[in-house]
C-alpha cells in the first residue's frame, strides 16, 4: 500500500465547499499535459520531443494508494483542515474507504510527445482574441468523481514531471551516442526512490543498463558497474607507494572478475608512467576488458588513451567515459574512440530542463459538459472536452473524442473502473520506445517548437464556450 497523502493541502481544503454543496460525486474529466517543449533561458527548445515514461509507475500508485488510520489521524490534527474534517465525519469515512476508480486513457509508454501552440487544421492561427490555447497529446485523460480528481492530481504530476523528464533526456543522450551503450549512473544525484524511477525511465529510453541494484531487483533492468575511486584509495598503505597499491588493487579485482575487469584509471594519473592505464595493463597482463575515465575527458585524451592501450598490447580493451556527459558532450567528442558512456547527474537531473516537463492537470469536462481554462493573454489556455490525438508520420492532429480523421489514435484505455489493464513488459516497452526513437532521431538533433493543429470540430467547442462564457 502507498499513502494517498502525497498531495498538496489545498486539494483537501478546496474540496470542502464542493463537499458541502453535494458535488463530491460529480463526474469530471482531467487532462494531464505539457503546454510546450522544455526551453532554455532564451526561450529556445532544448528537446525535439518528450518521451512519455511513467505510465507503469502511475498505475501502480493508483492501484495501491490508500488513507490509513495513521494518516487520517494526522489530517484530523491539522489546525486548518482538522476542524473541517471533524465537522464532516462522512468526509472522513469517504477518505478512509477511498480507492481509485475511474477510466484512464494514455498513450503507450515510450511514445514521443510534442506540445505547442494550437493552430487550425490548415496551420493558420486560431482567431480567438487574446486566447492562445496549447495543444498536445495528453499524458492522461482521466474520468472520475470530483473527490478522486482532487486526490490524484499531485502524485500523477510528480511521476510524469520526473520520469518523462528523465526519459526525454535519456532518449536524446542515447540517440547522440549513435548505438554505443549508455549506462545510467545517476543514483547518488537524486532521492533513493526517485533513483529507481530514473533508472527505469533511462532504460525505456535507450540506456543499456543502470548502476542501481534496486532497479534490477524491481524491474529486471540490466545492472552494471566498474569500480570507484574509494576502492582504489582504500587499498593504500602507509609504507607502500600509491602506484603499487593501485596495481595491487587492480590485480585483486582482475582475479575476482577475470572476464569483466573494467578498471578506473584516473584516481591518481591516467597517463602516468607508473599509474593509470599503464598500471591497469600491467596488473592484468594486458587482459583487462576495459578502462573507465572519469575526468579530463576530451577528444584528444580519449584518442591518447586508445593509442596507449594499443601500444601496450591491450587492443581489446574498451574505453568507457563518465563524468559530466550528456548529448552535447557526446557530440563534442566527435569521432573519439569511445566504446560506452556512463552518465549520471546530467541524465537524472536534466540540468538544461530542470523543472520537469512542465506537466499540469486541468479540468476539461465537468458534469458531462466541456470546460477550459481561459487565462486570457497568458498563453496558458487549455483545450476543452475529451480529445483524441491522431498521428500521421511525425505530425499530430488533436480532435474531439469520436472524430475519425486519418492517422493512428494515440490515447488507449489503460484503466477501467477499479483495475488497470495489462501492460506490455518492461522490455517490450523499451523495444517499442526504441522503434519510435528511430523515427524521431532527426528531431533530437535540431529541436524546434512545433505548432499543433486541431480539428474544426474542436475549434467549434472553443468558440461555443467563449460565446456563452
Amino acid at each position: 500500500m502507498i499513502p494517498a497523502t502525497h498531495i498538496d493541502l489545498y486539494q483537501l481544503t478546496s474540496l470542502i465547499p464542493h463537499w458541502d454543496a453535494g458535488l463530491a460525486n460529480t463526474r469530471v474529466v482531467m487532462s494531464f499535459f505539457s503546454r510546450r517543449l522544455p526551453q532554455d533561458d532564451q526561450g529556445h527548445p532544448v528537446r525535439g520531443f518528450l518521451l512519455f515514461v511513467g505510465l507503469r509507475r502511475a498505475l501502480t500508485w493508483l492501484e495501491a494508494a490508500i488513507f490509513d488510520e495513521e494518516r487520517i489521524l494526522a489530517l484530523q490534527t491539522h489546525p486548518m483542515l482538522g476542524p473541517a474534517l471533524d465537522a464532516r465525519p462522512d468526509l472522513i469515512d469517504r477518505l478512509r474507504n477511498w480507492r481509485f476508480s475511474g477510466r484512464v486513457l494514455a498513450p503507450r509508454e515510450g511514445t514521443p510527445i510534442v506540445a505547442g501552440l494550437a493552430v487550425r487544421s490548415d496551420g493558420a492561427p486560431l482567431a480567438f482574441d487574446e486566447l492562445k490555447p496549447a495543444a498536445q497529446t495528453p499524458y492522461f485523460l482521466i474520468e472520475c468523481d470530483m473527490v478522486t480528481a482532487k486526490l490524484i492530481e499531485t502524485p500523477l504530476l510528480s511521476i510524469i514531471n520526473h520520469m518523462t523528464m528523465v526519459g526525454s533526456k535519456a532518449a536524446h543522450i542515447a540517440l547522440a551516442a549513435g548505438g554505443r551503450p549508455v549506462f545510467e549512473f545517476g543514483s547518488r544525484r537524486t532521492h533513493p526512490l526517485a533513483a529507481v524511477d530514473a533508472a527505469y525511465a533511462g532504460y525505456v529510453a535507450g540506456c543499456a543498463g543502470t548502476s542501481n541494484v534496486e532497479a534490477h531487483c524491481s524491474y529486471g533492468i540490466p545492472v552494471v558497474g566498474t569500480m570507484d575511486h574509494f576502492a582504489i584509495q582504500a587499498w593504500e598503505r602507509a609504507d607502500v607507494p600509491r602506484h603499487e597499491s593501485e596495481h595491487a588493487y587492480f590485480a585483486e579485482f582482475y582475479r575476482s572478475f577475470p572476464d569483466r575487469a573494467i578498471l578506473l584509471v584516473d584516481t591518481y594519473e591516467t597517463f602516468g608512467e607508473l599509474t593509470g592505464i599503464r598500471n591497469a595493463v600491467r596488473a592484468t597482463d594486458g587482459k583487462l576488458k576495459g578502462i573507465r575515465i572519469d575526468s579530463t575527458i576530451s577528444r584528444d585524451s580519449v584518442r591518447a588513451a586508445r593509442r596507449l592501450l594499443d601500444e601496450l598490447g591491450a587492443r581489446q580493451a574498451q574505453i568507457i567515459v563518465s563524468g559530466g556527459m550528456d548529448e552535447h558532450a557526446i557530440r563534442a567528442l566527435g569521432d573519439a574512440p569511445v566504446d560506452a558512456f556512463g552518465i549520471g547527474e546530467r541524465l537524472v537531473t536534466a540540468p538544461d530542463a530542470p523543472v520537469g516537463v512542465g506537466a499540469v492537470a486541468k479540468l476539461c469536462e465537468i458534469g458531462g459538459k466541456p470546460t477550459m481554462k481561459l487565462a486570457r493573454g497568458s498563453g496558458k489556455a487549455s483545450l476543452p472536452g475529451r480529445v483524441q490525438v491522431f498521428r500521421r508520420g511525425l505530425n499530430d492532429l488533436v480532435a474531439r473524442e469520436g472524430e475519425t480523421p486519418a492517422g493512428d489514435p494515440l490515447l488507449q484505455l489503460v484503466w477501467d473502473d477499479t483495475r488497470p489493464l495489462d501492460l506490455p513488459s518492461v522490455d517490450e516497452t523499451r523495444r517499442y520506445a526504441l522503434s519510435q526513437l528511430e523515427l524521431w532521431k532527426e528531431r533530437a538533433r535540431q529541436p524546434t517548437q512545433p505548432t499543433i493543429p486541431i480539428t474544426p470540430a474542436l475549434e467549434g467547442v472553443i468558440a461555443d464556450l467563449l460565446a456563452h462564457g
